[in-house]
């Protein structure tokens, strides 16, 4: 059986060949060796592109998904006497340690009471 020759990220269009080469930069730090990391990243990429092939893609900011995995970290090592502690540790005021803690509390209420419905 003849295998396909499968283009190289030089021939792909630019955004899919910057996620070629940070897909398998990746699964290098992962432990993949060249070969693996460069075939499951070409894997991802070509799913990708025909799952939103003819689509305009727009990559909104990361920082409310930083924010909020920062969010979990600090309810997480809450221990309800440590809010100074979390406070200087995260640069922010004990006030918005608890304003976290709030809205964490709040949301996982919310989540768990709807896996209820």
């Amino acid at each position: 059986m003849t295998q396909v020759q499968r283009p190289k990220p030089h021939d792909a269009p630019e955004m899919l060949a910057d996620l070629m080469d940070a897909g398998a930069a990746i699964a290098r730090e992962f432990g993949l060796d060249d070969e693996q990391a460069d075939e499951l990243a070409l894997r991802i990429v070509e799913q990708l592109e025909n799952d939103w092939r003819g689509q305009q893609l727009y990559f909104g900011s990361t920082t409310k998904m930083r924010l909020s995995k920062r969010d979990l970290d600090i309810f997480r090592e809450f221990t309800g006497n440590n809010v100074p502690e979390l406070a200087a540790k995260y640069k922010v005021s004990a006030v918005w340690i608890y304003a976290v803690l709030r809205r964490v509390r709040e949301q996982t209420t919310t989540d768990a009471q709807q896996a209820l419905l």
